[in-house]
């Protein structure tokens, strides 16, 4: 195992973890070898930074919190009890803010965040995108699959289900409770009502009242 300093400051970091003189953290945080820690960053008591993690400037995670190994955790606010799994993305821009043809050039800017709120699970190699004209926001208690993709300006209620490989378009809103299956996918600026179901494999094109269910599959038959 690699050694770690005795100082109660320097609790449980990796010699070979760089950490910028700026960041703020809690007694008790661990931070594993090679992971990065940027400027003015705030970490609570009780988490763990994988290694190889990178958490960009002025990042605020809270306490008791498991980063996996590999993540990358930029213009985000993570609340307390939060699970993110390896090779989670967060708060990196989509590529959708550039306009395509012969001559790319940036669309609409993304200077917003992505706020995670407690209790949050978050599957590995899923990303989440920050937002644009209003934070990305993932609800309290939600659990979201590997590999999910969630595109700027989203927002999912409290205790929600997103299956592994789904997508949300920009600006999708979905109200607490929602359950999207694996491999559905939800059309940009559609809203989902509370404790709506969108079945695995299926596609949301306009809003979905709640408690209905909707995106039934073609192999489903009539």
């Amino acid at each position: 195992m690699p050694s770690r300093a005795s100082r109660t400051a320097d609790a449980g970091r990796a010699a070979v973890a760089l950490v910028d003189a700026s960041a703020r953290l809690e007694a008790g945080v661990t931070i594993d070898p090679l992971a990065a820690i940027g400027p003015h960053a705030e970490i609570g008591t009780g988490t763990v930074i994988g290694a190889g993690t990178a958490v960009g400037p002025e990042v605020r995670i809270g306490r008791n919190c498991a980063i996996g190994p590999g993540a990358t955790i930029l213009h985000a606010l993570i609340g307390d009890r939060v699970v993110i799994h390896p090779g989670v993305r967060i708060g990196q821009p989509a590529s959708s803010g550039f306009v395509g043809g012969a001559n790319p050039r940036p669309g609409m800017l993304q200077t917003r965040r992505v706020i995670v709120q407690d209790d949050v699970e978050i599957g590995a190699n899923s990303t989440i995108d920050r937002g644009s004209l209003r934070d990305t926001v993932i609800g309290e208690g939600t659990r979201i699959g590997n590999l999910v993709q969630i595109a700027h300006d989203v927002s999912i209620g409290r205790h929600c289900r997103i299956g592994p490989q789904a997508g949300l378009g920009s600006g999708v809103t979905a109200a607490d409770f929602v359950i999207i299956g694996e491999q559905a996918g939800v059309a940009a600026e559609s809203t989902i009502g509370e404790g709506a179901i969108i079945a695995g494999c299926g596609s949301v094109s306009s809003d979905v009242p709640a408690t209905a269910a909707a995106g039934k599959s073609d192999e489903d038959g009539p």
